[in-house]
């Protein structure tokens, strides 16, 4: 029978029996906390709620009309913008908290909505006729504006997606989407150099103070995205050493962050890239010279050392990060 903190305490003298009695007055009556599920139920509404949204529109596009339907979503995104302005605290360059949730709910339904209508809009009537990138930069501008104006992470999340979404758009041609080829060295470019733009926006953001705790999505969207594109490179183009320089340099970066910020995320994403990236060249230089016992035996070793390394990273990560 597992015994209570606080009966142990009193069986060892440290309390008295009143003092046992209250702590366990106090651990049945305190308050829980339903901060987190209330929010995820929130978000979960969001989805729900675009969703229907959509099938609405797919089931009953001929009998309602176009123009009816992006009418009411059009003052659904009225409604809600409407109540975040009305509930919005002052500006500030440091974090900006709400005691309501539906406030966050609110700007997000809005942005989603607004993102929706600016779709559909685009789908039915061509009004930016070919130049698909403007549809999907005017949404991004408003979440980026909404994400600091109404400080929601959210949408800055939006933000994010829509601008890596416009700068994969402006660099590929049409026929290349087409045809999936998303391995063209233009996209894996231009991914590293708006993951390097992000990074260092996120960076800036941290010293120079304003909505630092933005940093994080910024960071992990940059790594995400710089050791994505740095692996598509080092699997597609010739010269792997040098994009494998680049991805270790960029795990480094981050391992230091991860350290300094005191973060399992980076860290174990930091590890996890490196190590994708160092075991295909391993296996690459292997694999392509003479296959022979030799070659195996090393291939086993490469294997039972890197899972020994596994282990090790995650008993020890602790004192990699320098948490108690």
């Amino acid at each position: 029978m597992i015994t209570k903190p606080s009966e142990q305490l009193y069986k060892d003298g440290i309390i008295n029996y009143e003092q046992l009695k209250n702590i366990n007055d106090f651990e049945i009556n305190k308050p829980m906390s339903v901060y987190w599920e209330l929010r995820t139920i929130l978000y979960l509404g969001i989805l729900l709620f675009i969703s229907g949204i959509g099938i609405f529109i797919y089931q009953n596009i001929d009998t309602i009309g176009h123009q009816v339907i992006l009418g009411l979503i059009l003052i659904s995104i009225v409604v809600c913008f409407y109540y975040a302005y009305k509930h919005k605290l002052p500006y500030s360059n440091e974090q900006v908290k709400y005691d309501s949730p539906f406030f966050d709910y609110s700007v997000t339904l809005g942005c989603l909505l607004f993102g929706v209508f600016i779709g559909y809009i685009q789908h039915q009537y061509s009004i930016f006729g070919l130049h698909y990138g403007i549809a999907t930069l005017l949404p991004t501008v408003v979440f980026f504006v909404c994400a600091y104006y109404f400080d929601n992470r959210g949408v800055l999340s939006l933000g994010i997606s829509g601008l890596a979404a416009w700068a994969g758009l402006t660099v590929t041609p049409t026929q290349l989407l087409e045809a999936n080829d998303f391995s063209n060295s233009y996209i894996i470019l231009t991914a590293i150099l708006l993951g390097l733009v992000i990074a260092a926006f996120a960076h800036l953001s941290e010293v120079k103070n304003i909505k630092k705790h933005f940093a994080f999505s910024y960071h992990n969207f940059a790594i995400n995205m710089l050791c994505v594109a740095t692996l598509s490179a080092l699997f597609e183009f010739s010269y792997k050493i040098i994009f494998l320089i680049c991805l270790v340099g960029i795990c480094f970066y981050y391992i230091k962050y991860a350290v300094f910020k005191q973060s399992f995320l980076f860290l174990l994403l930091s590890v996890i890239y490196a190590y994708i990236g160092l075991t295909y060249l391993i296996f690459k230089m292997m694999l392509d010279s003479q296959i022979n016992e030799g070659i195996i035996g090393l291939i086993f070793i490469y294997v039972i050392a890197s899972c020994a390394g596994i282990v090790f990273f995650f008993l020890y990560y602790k004192r990699i990060l320098k948490l108690k």
